[in-house]
């Protein structure tokens, strides 16, 4: 009798075993990526892993930099912060797994490198060459309730690799521990193509009558309007296309030159459009 009993114990915790999430994370556990990248097909909904058919989470990736200011481009070497959130109505606890790699399909490798302090339940753990991160440990939904949100720090490659692709699996789990049909899985991806920077900048950079200076630039830019008449409208804007500042120029001043306050503003290039009547005239210049 004890010998049975013993031996259904022994069974019941395989089949136990055999059923069980990857609780760890899927590259921990399973030696498995399942962000989409390197040519992987299969997210936490594939075999050996979650089966869920109940309706997937959503899944998102924002990159902010420094100044969390929310980017589509890299600059080579810059860090920035990487935020993944999933969210799902019924499902209240998650995990996840992210990829940041250059190239394309099984030729992709690993691009730019993540900050050594990392957010609870979240660690790095290197499979094929490929840093990935992911939880450690189930991760419970937050307020709202049905989501959940990590944060962490990437620095781009030191060089231009081009395009750099940004992967994510998202699993809403029901927490029972089982990989089973109640447990859903979300994939998404998001690319960030290299800053086109000019490769050289003047001491002073003019076009057609318009002046700006110091450049590079640290917390502020003369804009010179000589030749320029009527009133003007100054309009600076980041590299995609976002107007980041802006004042007007009254006819008085126009002869003149104005001082535009770029302290807040991120390292980087910036366009300068100054508008007046039918014209616009355009200068470039670098904030450091």
């Amino acid at each position: 009798m004890k010998k049975k009993s013993i031996l259904f114990t022994a069974v019941a915790g395989m089949i136990y075993l055999g059923t069980t999430s990857y609780h760890g994370g899927a590259a921990a556990d399973g030696s498995l990526n399942r962000t989409g990248a390197d040519g992987t097909t299969a997210n936490c909904a594939g075999s050996s892993c979650h089966t869920g058919t109940a309706p997937a989470p959503t899944a998102k990736i924002h990159v902010d930099s420094a100044g969390g200011v929310p980017v589509t481009k890299y600059t080579p070497g810059k860090t920035y912060t990487i935020r993944v959130v999933g969210k799902h109505a019924v499902n209240d606890e998650f995990g996840f797994q992210f990829a940041a790699v250059s190239g394309t399909g099984s030729g992709q490798v690993q691009a730019g490198t993540y900050g050594t302090s990392l957010p609870a339940n979240v660690a790095k753990h290197t499979l094929t060459g490929l840093d990935l991160i992911e939880h450690t440990d189930h991760i419970a939904a937050i307020s709202p309730a049905d989501s959940f949100v990590r944060s962490f720090s990437w620095t781009a490659p030191l060089t231009d690799l081009g395009n750099v692709s940004l992967y994510l699996t998202v699993n809403a789990v029901n927490g029972n521990h089982m990989a089973d049909m109640g447990d859903v899985s979300a994939n998404i991806s998001m690319v960030l193509a290299p800053y086109a920077a000019t490769s050289s900048v003047a001491d002073v950079t003019t076009y057609v009558g318009v002046t700006a200076y110091p450049n590079p630039a640290n917390d502020a830019i003369n804009v010179s309007l000589s030749g320029v008449f009527g009133d003007a409208t100054i309009i600076v804007y980041d590299m995609l296309g976002r107007s980041v500042a802006k004042c007007a120029a009254e006819a008085w001043q126009v002869s003149g030159s104005i001082r535009i306050d770029m302290s807040e503003l991120t390292p980087g290039m910036y366009h300068v459009v100054l508008t007046t009547g039918s014209k616009q005239y355009h200068a470039q210049v670098l904030k450091q």
